[in-house]
């Protein structure tokens, strides 16, 4: 359900939304080639989507990766969540999560969403052709991601 904001754009999600930033031990993040189904089709940004009534930002991130690319919660540990875009009627939470040793080969499993799965480099992420929030929210992601450690 699209919500007409106050900042005068249309925004997925009645409840907010959330996305996933998975970090492997080599500091890569996994990131999400959107399909031509989606809002903003052929950009990148990370597995994710709006919040369901009551859900929380971390609940929902994981759930969206689980549909999305088949990646389940167990898969990832949890170690902080930023806002990011936040309008006060709406707002997009990233949830920050290392991968779990054991699932250095991460099998995905593709839904109509998401059209491929690349790791990048942080340093790359700004050369891609990312979702326009993402674009947005790309320098308070990247100091977000260099305070959080290990």
């Amino acid at each position: 359900m699209w919500v007409q904001c106050r900042c005068g754009s249309r925004h997925f999600g009645p409840y907010g939304a959330a996305g996933l930033v998975v970090r492997d031990a080599a500091g890569l993040v996994l990131m999400a080639h959107r399909s031509t189904l989606v809002h903003f089709p052929g950009t990148w940004s990370f597995p994710g989507g709006a919040l369901e009534r009551g859900e929380s930002p971390v609940a929902a991130a994981l759930r969206e990766i689980d549909e999305e690319l088949g990646v389940p919660r167990s898969a990832v540990t949890v170690v902080q969540s930023i806002t990011g875009t936040d309008h006060e009627d709406w707002r997009y939470t990233y949830v920050i999560a290392d991968l779990v040793p054991q699932w250095t080969d991460v099998p995905v499993r593709l839904n109509w969403e998401t059209e491929a799965v690349a790791w990048v480099e942080l340093a790359e992420m700004a050369g891609l052709s990312l979702h326009p929030g993402v674009r947005a929210d790309l320098p308070a992601l990247h100091a977000a991601l260099a305070r959080v450690t290990r």
